[in-house]
């Protein structure tokens, strides 16, 4: 096992580092196998640096997060929530979408974060309904979240709703749709996993395509249909969610035309179970545009990394001065609502 210590130089609080390591070191039954998968790289002294040194330089971009309330949509496992409250916010919404990962979240805060308090919260939910009375949030921030999210302008929205005038909005991803090269290999990384084969393809891994999930779906809402025909149908339901399946299969079976929506090669695939996108491109031009008709000022920046040392971090600033989204592999929005 690991030995469990603080990391000298990593800009957190030794008391973060520690409960991180211990997490990750004595993680319980009631912590999602995944959260290993995901955060166990932070075992190692020099991916735990980086890793802080990149939401540090994340959230230099809005002034910081002491005392303002923060809402971080798409929170996963909660490891930023955590480390951004460590920094002295006043309080944090970590809304995640899957119920198994925001329990994990709050089981794990219960066990070794205990220093935080009351002040991270814990909220199983979607980014098209924040948790927040209207004016109420500082910073709506999310982090390689917003390519998953299925209504990006509810939102957009939302943002405008529950920020105090002067708060901000920070996305950070990783899919720049300005980028032709990434774009072409997102495009054929839709379809695998729309439709298989399982595999890996570049960094992602496919398993268990949308097509067959969907399958899953109608053979256990119709399970009188024949093997051919639930294939069928599920090959007809592409971008449906759980209960548009079951509404378009159940008006077919009553007469109604078949359903018609089959999957075409470049849309984004969607998750029947929990209505998730898969990695959607976005020009972070586009997203800034967006909201500055949302009564926001709004800049794009292509991001080109920058938190592995100084020299690269100062590379990043001179390349993200200049007109250089198509070449950048991620992007970040800045907008502050007037």
């Amino acid at each position: 096992m690991p030995e469990i210590s603080t990391l000298a130089g990593v800009p957190a609080p030794p008391e973060f580092v520690h409960a991180v390591r211990r997490s990750l070191v004595q993680a319980s039954d009631r912590v999602a196998a995944r959260y290993l998968s995901y955060h166990g790289n932070l075992l190692d002294d020099r991916n735990f640096r980086t890793w802080v040194r990149a939401k540090r330089q994340l959230m230099d971009l809005v002034g910081g997060v002491r005392d303002k309330v923060v809402v971080d949509v798409g929170a996963g496992f909660g490891l930023v929530s955590d480390l951004l409250a460590s920094w002295g916010a006043r309080r944090v919404w970590a809304l995640e979408l899957l119920q198994e990962w925001a329990s994990s979240h709050a089981s794990r805060d219960a066990a070794h974060f205990g220093y935080l308090g009351d002040r991270v919260m814990h909220v199983c939910g979607d980014a098209s309904r924040l948790p927040l009375r209207s004016g109420t949030a500082d910073i709506v921030l999310s982090i390689e979240a917003i390519s998953h999210y299925y209504d990006v302008d509810a939102f957009l929205d939302e943002c405008a709703r529950v920020l105090k005038p002067g708060g901000h909005v920070l996305v950070s991803d990783g899919n720049n749709g300005a980028n032709p090269g990434l774009r072409e290999h997102t495009v054929a990384l839709w379809q695998r996993f729309e439709q298989g084969p399982e595999g890996q393809i570049g960094e992602h891994e496919v398993r268990d395509p949308m097509v067959n999930r969907r399958e899953r779906i109608v053979r256990a809402e119709f399970p009188q249909l024949p093997e051919a025909k639930a294939s069928e149908l599920a090959r007809l339901t592409s971008g449906m969610n759980r209960g548009q399946i079951v509404r378009a299969v159940s008006a077919h079976l009553a007469g109604a035309p078949a359903p018609t929506s089959t999957y075409q090669r470049g849309q984004c695939p969607r998750e029947p179970k929990f209505g998730y996108l898969l990695e959607q491109l976005f020009d972070g031009r586009d997203l800034a545009t967006r909201l500055a008709r949302r009564g926001f000022e709004a800049r794009a920046l292509p991001h080109f990394g920058g938190a592995a040392n100084d020299l690269v971090h100062a590379a990043n600033l001179v390349l993200r001065a200049l007109p250089t989204h198509r070449w950048a592999r991620a992007y970040r929005v800045v907008a502050r609502k007037r």
